[in-house]
């Protein structure tokens, strides 16, 4: 009886001194400052819209916006300014740099999680000097020709890539002849770096 107690009391103390010594380090955790959750600020909650609901009603807004604005400007001058205004912010944006090259241009296109999203792409060739894909979808292309503000949207979003490629390298030369936004079956991007 005596050797069982001993065997019992060292093989259960080490178990509860762990646990206990483990659920104090948990509970103690819980009530510390940074480890309590905080209330979401409403900005911050989450809304079980998809990513083309919240575009689409992005994209309703500032389609209605533009066509208010036409009515006073008329469409041919909004339309220009437009284009002229997505030139001036492609060039703000793209710094030239003497050792700026076209995989570098083209790298966010590949990478960044917002271009995967919006954007299918389908790369034809992918060389040092040039690098060519067509777009097959393109969410911008979708919503705003469904809104019936295609010209818009392009003016708005397409028409500056040739200006953000040239700010971004003048040695880049972009080519296209379609786009999604124009109703075409693709946008076919093609840029070579000349020397």
């Amino acid at each position: 009886m005596h050797q069982s107690r001993r065997s019992f009391l060292t093989r259960s103390i080490p178990v509860c001194t762990l646990g206990c010594l483990g659920l104090s380090q948990i509970f103690s955790s819980a009530i510390e400052p940074d480890i309590v959750k905080k209330p979401v600020h409403k900005f911050n909650k989450k809304t079980g819209y998809s990513y083309e609901q919240a575009y689409r009603f992005r994209a309703r807004l500032y389609a209605d916006r533009m066509k208010r604005i036409a009515n006073y400007l008329g469409h041919d001058n909004l339309i220009d300014a437009l284009k002229k205004s997505n030139e001036d912010y492609y060039t703000s944006i793209a710094k030239y740099k003497p050792e700026n090259i076209l995989q570098d241009f083209v790298r966010p296109f590949y990478e960044d999680e917002g271009y995967k999203i919006i954007l299918t792409i389908e790369v034809i060739e992918n060389r040092e000097d040039l690098v060519s894909w067509k777009v097959t979808e393109c969410l911008n292309a979708k919503v705003l020709l469904e809104l019936d503000a295609a010209e818009i949207g392009y003016a708005t979003l397409c028409h500056g890539d040739d200006a953000w490629a040239r700010a971004f390298n003048p040695n880049i030369q972009f080519i296209r002849t379609k786009t999604l936004m124009e109703g075409h079956d693709c946008c076919d991007h093609c840029y070579k770096m000349s020397i």
